[in-house]
């Protein structure tokens, strides 16, 4: 039994890549990818609990009542729109942009291997009646963001994957062919169905199994397209990269931003919620959605604790905090609700 888990876990970590394809890079190193500022962790300063079983079964944290939602199939698209999106919970969403649809990040089951890390409730859509995808967008490997099992069901459907450096190797060996797929390092820029995506730093990690820590890279996204200019955080500390990059463009009229998973043990690995607020401000950002929450016990805090937080820190500072429900339709027109607090 132990073996066929053991080869089940070893299936799902992928491929690692060619270090010297990297050899030349600023922020590449003695065979990992570097982060722009020192991941911190302070094992002495945790806080909080997971419950008895650990990340091996139902949290302690979750929320006591099922989540107001709305439950996704293939008859809930039509055609892409020229903007809307749906958060499928966690990281994972379906970006509609001038025409084109772009699945971002999508994790359908457990945020780890196995029965590792379970959600708190079950997605809203499964893969199988996910609608045609014509990109599917990657910010990292870690398995809250990238699920094997998703990306091989994908691999022949969807039309093109865009991923970071190193994490083109991983889906290769699952499946997708490599013609399908651009990797992108921080400052390279693809334009894919009349859609850019611009790969900028964040903050984070990456990491599948003990040994292959920083093999491949992570990164944030710029999109731009109908007119509209859009900042995906993927997972990142709250660092000078936000101000960087807000500097760079300008202006968003939307940064979806993680807020949670967060904790005083790995201060600057995740964001907590009045640290979205602030990222969002460094952007110049017009609004936020928050990603990264409501799904998986990783910051060992209250589900709703870190927008609880946002919420309180936008009101402060006039920061408009959008927040959809999983499935709902999002729009720039969306008027939000405090379901969370219910």
């Amino acid at each position: 039994m132990f073996g066929v888990l053991a080869a089940y876990v070893y299936r799902d970590i992928g491929a690692l890549p060619e270090p010297s394809r990297f050899a030349n890079l600023r922020y590449y190193k003695d065979g990992q990818f570097i982060s722009p500022e020192p991941i911190l962790y302070y094992p002495e300063r945790r806080t909080g609990k997971v419950g008895y079983f650990g990340h091996f079964g139902p949290s302690i944290n979750g929320p006591r009542s099922p989540m107001p939602r709305v439950e996704l199939g293939k008859n809930s698209f039509g055609e892409p729109e020229n903007f809307a999106y749906y958060w499928l919970g966690h990281s994972s969403g379906i970006l509609e942009l001038n025409g084109a649809r772009i699945l971002i990040d999508p994790v359908l089951k457990n945020g780890g291997p196995l029965f590792l890390v379970p959600r708190f409730e079950p997605s809203v859509i499964s893969k199988k009646e996910l609608p045609d995808i014509d990109i599917v967008l990657i910010t990292h490997d870690h398995y809250d963001h990238l699920e094997a099992d998703t990306i091989r069901y994908l691999a022949d459907k969807a039309r093109h994957f865009i991923v970071p450096l190193g994490v083109d190797s991983r889906i290769i060996s699952w499946g997708v062919p490599k013609d399908k797929i651009t990797a992108l390092g921080w400052g390279e820029d693809a334009e894919l169905f009349g859609v850019k995506f611009k790969a900028r730093e964040a903050v984070h990690y990456s990491m599948r199994w003990t040994n292959d820590r920083d093999k491949t890279l992570w990164v944030s996204y710029v999109i731009e397209g109908a007119g509209l200019r859009l900042f995906w955080s993927g997972d990142s500390g709250y660092g000078k990269h936000f101000g960087r990059i807000g500097d760079e463009f300008g202006e968003f009229d939307v940064a979806f931003l993680e807020l949670d998973a967060s904790n005083p043990g790995w201060p600057n690995t995740h964001m907590f919620g009045n640290e979205a607020v602030r990222a969002s401000m460094d952007l110049k950002a017009k609004r936020i959605v928050p990603i990264h929450w409501g799904v998986f016990n990783l910051g060992a805090n209250a589900w709703n604790e870190n927008i609880i937080k946002a919420a309180n820190e936008a009101k402060q500072l006039g920061v408009r905090l959008d927040v959809p429900k999983q499935g709902e339709r999002y729009d720039l027109n969306y008027q939000t609700q405090v379901w969370w607090e219910e």
